[in-house]
């Protein structure tokens, strides 16, 4: 990176020494912002910020895009934008040639208005307002902009305190900056935890010593405990502390009501999260194939799931998205009042990278009453980006990221650990903007929102909240890694800085290997990699017309054979290349913001040299039959079931019994043994199959002893103490069109 650039939209160009001073009072602010905000052990050499100057609003798209499809490919100096700077007023003649002055808010791209353009498009960037005394005040979308008197940067000497706290507030990692702080100047003897003690358990030991030299000293100096207040902790989330502002900077960032710092990743986040909003007895729309931290929540709820109908690709072994029909039958049915679901949970990316077309799905559960729960946990970057944009059949351009303005799922959690720079285990939960609005309404379809979550007889947002860190708390750790938070604390400020420019490469590199490989292999594209036509197969017109999408950052490569596949794999083994996950006939590769330009040459050069492998299977890879295994609804009350005392049963024989536990086949963790379910043939073959060809440990929670495996049903002597779903809240479920 050689430069970063700000954009400054401007009525008219200014002469080259103020454009000049205005870059350099920038960039030498920047420069010592960089250097007490981003300190290393070698001095670095941070580039400098280039100012551009456009005077029109399609100016300013030009210099941003290659062309006019906005598909992801961006001009250099757009993947490098880390700034806008747009001024409030512009000059415009009337139809009789008299001037007048423009306000910000009336300029448009392409017939939308430039500040929600803007706001689509590049959500996390920040814009500055550069206002002017006497002008007309611009409306801007959302609190995430900024105003500031344009005389603050045609005269950054003067004002140079203000512009060096303006960039700690759009940039400063608050947690990290303050953690660091206090382990370079005032951390003294530490008579607190952990027992380590800043790393002295390791320095100090004949045979740990090395340990220590390998993670290296902040690892250990910087994991500090919670009796250290003036840092923060998870548990007091309404204090003022380093870490409360850096969940707040982080919601800004992400564009949310609140953004939640989870340390035991997003299977945690799931657990919170539904326990939080759902109660015994109500129902939820699950998407059947979401990880099993989502089934474990359900448990805990006490909640009935109904179960929307899977669709397995046998000829891949990968389980595709939900349809949008299948989705409509379902949020849009006739419930009687007491069976009405409260929420509808999917997994937006699917594992293979099949993206939802969330506005719609928020707009369908709005109008039924319904929360719309998104688990994100795969596509944490999704709102970095113009590329994860698409069309409405109106003309409207949306975002595939969860959490966004109107057009907004009620509730996202992303693993952060999964593709930006975060440690393992680091994820969070967005609360969105969306949801809170529905406490300052009236509509009779909320009304039970609003009294779950009451204070003095009126629903209140921030008593969800309360309740919110109230079940944290009891899934949150007393002794959080500090570490960890400080990477999510990072992994926003990352992404605001360097995001556009982070994906943009990745997309470039995807799309170059791809072409390369297929070039080279005499193969179409589509026959060596899985897209979303190969996953959903006949209708994906249908799935591509409903706005359903592939993330490119999830590389998905076929083989023609399992033998072919497991050769392969072989390969890359030799070859030190280790893949995310892999069906009888592909292989899953995950694109994340740490993936450098040289892994795919790696994999590039072990694909040519078993370059025949690579094409569309040959056969299906599992009996079509599978899909059958996962489309029953639950019997019993799952939490009913997964709390009995149950007896366990040879796998082979349990066909006709209700299920007590979950046999989860992983990865990719979606449970084919559910508690509350009906035990059928196809169950029973499926994770059969996999224990034998994959061995026993790739089934979690099937019980080995010897050669045979068993699995936890319920007794007979328990069933009448348990509670039967006789009668299913509706039908429509389960009619496939």
């Amino acid at each position: 990176m050689n430069e970063l650039t700000v954009f400054h939209l401007l009525d008219q160009q200014t002469d080259r020494d103020s454009l000049q001073a205005l870059a350099n009072g920038l960039t030498d602010t920047f420069h010592e912002f960089c250097d007490e905000t981003f300190p290393s052990e070698e001095p670095i050499d941070w580039p400098p910020l280039r100012v551009i100057q456009v005077t029109s609003a399609d100016e300013l798209k030009d210099a941003l895009f290659l062309d006019d499809r906005i598909d992801g490919l961006m001009t250099d100096d757009g993947k490098d934008c880390i700034l806008f700077l747009l001024d409030d007023t512009f000059s415009a003649t009337d139809e009789d040639g008299i001037p007048f002055p423009l306000p910000l808010h009336a300029l448009e791209v392409d017939g939308v208005p430039l500040l929600q353009w803007l706001y689509t498009y590049f959500p996390a960037i920040p814009k500055i307002v550069l206002t002017t005394p006497g002008a007309e005040r611009v409306r801007v979308p959302s609190s995430r902009w900024v105003l500031k008197p344009k005389e603050v940067f045609t005269n950054i000497s003067e004002h140079l305190p203000r512009i060096q706290h303006l960039f700690r507030a759009l940039w400063e990692p608050r947690f990290w900056h303050a953690l660091r702080h206090y382990v370079m100047t005032e951390a003294g003897t530490s008579w607190h935890t952990p027992g380590h003690n800043a790393g002295h358990a390791f320095s100090r030991s004949l045979f740990l010593q090395g340990f220590r030299h390998e993670y290296g000293a902040m690892s250990f100096r910087s994991d500090l405990s919670v009796s250290v207040h003036s840092l923060g902790d998870l548990s007091k989330p309404d204090s003022r502390t380093p870490l409360s502002d850096a969940q707040r900077l982080t919601s800004e960032i992400f564009g949310s009501a609140q953004s939640c710092y989870i340390t035991n990743g997003s299977t945690t986040s799931n657990k919170a999260m539904l326990m939080t909003l759902l109660r015994p007895g109500e129902t939820v729309l699950l998407d059947r194939n979401c990880h099993k931290s989502v089934h474990h929540a359900v448990v805990m709820a006490g909640a009935i799931p109904l179960y929307l109908p899977a669709n397995f690709n046998a000829r891949l072994g990968v389980w595709g998205p939900i349809g949008m029909a299948d989705l409509r039958r379902a949020i849009c049915a006739t419930y009687s009042e007491n069976a009405k679901p409260r929420m509808l949970v999917l997994t937006t990316c699917t594992y293979e990278g099949i993206l939802y077309p969330v506005w719609e799905i928020a707009r369908l559960c709005e109008r039924h009453g319904m929360l719309f729960y998104a688990d994100e946990a795969w596509a944490p970057y999704l709102s970095f980006h113009p590329f994860y944009t698409s069309v409405t059949s109106n003309g409207k351009r949306v975002r595939y990221n969860a959490i966004h303005e109107t057009t907004s799922a009620h509730f996202a959690v992303q693993s952060t650990h999964k593709a930006l720079a975060a440690f393992s285990q680091a994820s969070m939960i967005h609360v969105s903007l969306r949801f809170k609005m529905l406490f300052e309404g009236e509509a009779a379809d909320w009304k039970w929102l609003r009294t779950r979550f009451a204070l003095n007889g009126h629903g209140s947002y921030e008593k969800f909240s309360h309740d919110l860190h109230e079940v944290l708390r009891y899934w949150h750790s007393t002794s959080p890694h500090y570490p960890m938070m400080a990477t999510l604390d990072c992994a926003g400020v990352e992404m605001r800085l360097e995001g556009l420019k982070l994906i943009e490469e990745r997309l470039r590199w995807v799309k170059t290997f791809k072409q390369r490989v297929a070039h080279d292999c005499g193969i179409s594209e589509e026959a060596c990699f899985v897209g979303l036509r190969e996953i959903v197969g006949a209708n994906s017109e249908t799935f591509a017309r409903d706005g359903y999408m592939h993330d490119p950052l999830k590389l998905g490569i076929s083989f023609i054979s399992p033998s072919a596949c497991n050769k392969f794999k072989d390969l890359l083994r030799e070859s030190k290349i280790q893949w995310e996950k892999s069906t009888p006939v592909t292989i899953l590769f995950l694109v994340s913001m740490g993936t450098v330009e040289d892994h795919f040459e790696y994999l590039y050069r072990a694909i040519m040299k078993m370059k025949s492998a690579i094409g569309r299977p040959e056969c299906d890879a599992f009996d079509s039959s599978v899909a059958a295994a996962v489309n029953g609804q639950a019997t019993v009350l799952p939490r009913d079931a997964a709390l009995c005392d149950g007896e366990l049963m040879e796998l082979g024989q349990t066909e006709g019994r209700i299920c007590s536990q979950l046999l989860v086949p992983y990865p990719p963790g979606i449970p084919v043994f559910l508690p509350g379910l009906t035990i059928t043939r196809p169950m029973i073959d499926i994770v059969q199959a996999v224990a034998d060809t994959e061995g026993p440990d790739a089934v979690h929670g099937l019980f080995v002893r010897g050669k045979k495996y068993f699995v936890e049903v319920i007794r007979h002597d328990e069933e009448d103490k348990i509670q039967w779903l006789t009668a299913r809240p509706v039908s429509p479920i389960t009619e496939r069109s």
